[in-house]
């Protein structure tokens, strides 16, 4: 299989796992959703494309910066979203670590997670093929001599 398809492929899959966990809390975590006006990921539909379109923005900024930036450029941005995505899945652990967030299930607490840790990947994956790269090819061409070269 094409290595891009199966990439894909296990995007979709754990864009799918992650809305089904974060679509799925306990009692509490639902009363949770309802008071704080968390219509995003009422249920599951809403949970699958929010967390698609969040994924699908991503790999289209991805593909974006690898197509049109330069290698050193590409770099950068990737490593300031991957530092956003780790930041963030830092914020997401130090908050479900609190009482009121760990009483609402632990599939929720689970799909809190995957969704950083998803474009922590995504993110990454793109850093480590930039810098892997090679540069593009620059044909040397020799440089015609000229009577004054003889003498350097």
């Amino acid at each position: 299989m094409n290595k891009k398809v199966s990439s894909l492929l296990l995007l979709l899959v754990l864009s799918v796992t992650d809305a089904y966990l974060l679509a799925h809390p306990n009692l509490i975590g639902k009363i949770g959703v309802l008071v704080y006006k968390h219509s995003y990921i009422r249920n599951f539909p809403r949970a699958l494309l929010t967390v698609l379109l969040v994924v699908g923005v991503s790999l289209a900024l991805c593909e974006l910066i690898r197509m049109f930036a330069s290698r050193k450029a590409g770099s950068i941005f990737y490593s300031w979203l991957l530092a956003i995505a780790v930041f963030w899945f830092g914020y997401v652990f130090i908050t479900f670590s609190t009482f009121s967030y760990r009483i609402t299930g632990k599939a929720f607490i689970y799909g809190a997670h995957l969704l950083p840790c998803i474009l922590a990947g995504l993110f990454g994956r793109y850093l480590i093929r930039q810098i892997m790269s090679k540069p593009p090819y620059v044909e040397l061409v020799p440089k015609e001599k000229t009577p004054g070269d003889a003498l350097h």
